[in-house]
């Protein structure tokens, strides 16, 4: 009975890491389809960059920082060679 017990306990503690590990892992958000429209607006987050990829990635990281799971940029305008750009959050 006792090695049960020590067996049931050493199992718990061996799946215990692995699942907190899986739960810490974030899903970057993602473009927002053409036609989507069942998720709900969170917001909208800014950014610049010197380029629109620039813009694109900071603007991804930064959704996925806020809890969005998708993005849809907006606008983006060079403004004195650095690019500006605005994003709607999703979830």
């Amino acid at each position: 009975m006792k090695r049960l017990i020590y067996l049931s306990m050493t199992a718990a503690l061996l799946v215990l890491p692995v699942t907190a590990i899986a739960a810490a892992i974030e899903t970057p958000a993602q473009e927002l389809a053409h036609g989507t429209t069942h998720l709900q607006e969170m917001g909208t987050i800014s950014a610049w960059g010197d380029s629109a990829n620039d813009v694109k990635v900071f603007l991804g990281t930064e959704a996925t920082q806020k809890g969005a799971t998708r993005y849809k940029i907006i606008s983006e305008r060079d403004i004195e060679g650095q690019i500006y750009g605005t994003a709607i959050l999703y979830k």
